[in-house]
């Protein structure tokens, strides 16, 4: 069964209150309002025209004085309003001022011989409309009413949870992490985003922690080294060939802290995209570098290096220095899992429609769990425990790769080793 959102339900209970109130209005004024309304002006002419009989009768053959004081006398003794205008139309006495509500009688009346028009009412406005105040009074009660409920849905459906975002929020500033929750629709959905948000930063910053504590155990081990060899040299019974072996161990296990930081250093860089220098490259280009910088390298390794292409003519924009950063990242990462035996790096670009695909394939083995293969992009993660160093290459080739707009990924080849795969989009 289709569960309703909280907006068609409220929008349903406003068309049932708003239909009610309808239905309310249509028989109040059909059973009720009208016949009272008719009621009562039947009833204030009648009135009107009993008390206009009673001054008829009271004024008969007096003079207009007279017939003027007995004609106030009735109106202070009974109420109501009079005017009494001449043939001319000009109003003789009222003790009225706005007439223009006046709902009245009129007749004419003669006073010493005279014609005057005699128009007489007690009711000041038209009969009803004390009624039809009523009603608008009660009708504004009833929409208050409906407003209020539905002020109370609205604050259920998104004040509450507003609220409830807002209280997470300023938890979390605290250390307490949010969670999801149930809610409306739209406020849970900021809700979950606000929880995956705070997640991503949670898992950013144990990783950047990770680093850090990496880097520290990785630049301690060297530096043990170099300070216990710079103790030695103080040694001055030392002869000249044990101070230049101490001398350039104190060098290489310096080389290898820099190299950490370096790494390090590329890491944080690379994945900030403002910092790219794009230029328009052939991959014969960028191949012609790769074959030059590594070929004869690796074959003093005993490693032989293989490159095919079928698009040497075709561009694409990239920076040059985090691309070859790329290839040297991925060739060292083969290097040191062939363990001296003989080994291939074979390098497949090929065109495909707007995109160009970089191979970069090995026989070092390869990785057999599924669950390594697809987290060796990870910072500081590595298949291998005998490995020491900092474990941030592979994860600095697919953030350069990401900010190239390109996508990075690993599998298994026909070979017997790993292949990282890359595609980057076309000039």
């Amino acid at each position: 069964m289709k569960r309703w959102s909280s907006k068609t339900i409220t929008l349903l209970i406003v068309i049932i209150l708003l239909a009610v109130n309808s239905g309310f209005l249509f028989s109040y004024y059909n059973f009720y309002l009208s016949d009272k309304i008719t009621s009562s002006m039947v009833s204030a002419k009648d009135k009107n025209h009993e008390s206009i009989s009673i001054i008829v009768k009271s004024i008969e053959g007096k003079s207009f004085d007279e017939a003027l004081d007995l004609i106030k006398m009735y109106v202070d003794n009974n109420g109501g309003y009079i005017i009494l205008k001449d043939v001319n139309g000009k109003t003789v006495y009222t003790n009225n001022k706005d007439v223009s509500k006046l709902f009245s009688s009129t007749t004419t009346i003669e006073i010493e011989q005279k014609e005057y028009e005699l128009t007489y009412s007690n009711v000041l406005v038209t009969p009803g409309n004390n009624l039809v105040r009523n009603f608008v009074f009660y009708e504004i009660i009833i929409v208050s009413c409906v407003i209020i409920v539905l002020f109370f849905i609205s604050s259920k459906q998104l004040i509450d949870p507003i609220d409830t975002i807002t209280k997470d929020i300023n938890a979390y500033k605290f250390g307490k992490r949010p969670f999801k929750r149930k809610m409306p629709k739209n406020m849970q959905q900021i809700q979950n985003a606000f929880v995956d948000m705070v997640d991503s930063l949670e898992l950013e910053k144990e990783n950047q922690n990770q680093i850090i504590a990496s880097i520290s155990h990785d630049i301690k081990t060297p530096l043990t080294s170099v300070i216990g060899y710079a103790d030695r040299l103080k040694n001055s019974n030392l002869s000249d060939e044990k101070k230049q072996k101490y001398i350039d161990k104190i060098y290489n296990k310096a080389l290898t802290m820099k190299g950490i930081l370096e790494e390090f250093d590329d890491y944080q860089s690379c994945n900030i995209k403002e910092t790219l220098k794009l230029e328009k490259v052939t991959i014969k280009s960028i191949l012609e570098y790769v074959k030059k910088d590594f070929e004869d390298e690796l074959l003093d390794k005993n490693i032989k290096l293989s490159i095919k292409t079928n698009c040497n003519e075709k561009f694409i924009n990239v920076d040059q220095v985090k691309l070859k950063r790329v290839f040297s990242n991925v060739i060292t990462n083969s290097v040191t899992h062939f363990n001296g035996k003989a080994g291939v790096i074979n390098i497949d670009v090929t065109s495909r429609a707007n995109l160009i695909r970089f191979e970069i394939a090995d026989n070092g083995g390869g990785i057999a769990d599924e669950k390594d293969l697809k987290r060796i992009f990870e910072p500081l993660y590595t298949s291998d425990p005998s490995r020491k160093i900092s474990g941030l290459g592979l994860s600095i080739c697919k953030q350069i790769i990401s900010s190239l707009d390109g996508r990075i990924y690993a599998k298994n080849n026909s070979i017997g080793g790993l292949s990282i795969i890359f595609v980057l989009p076309k000039a």
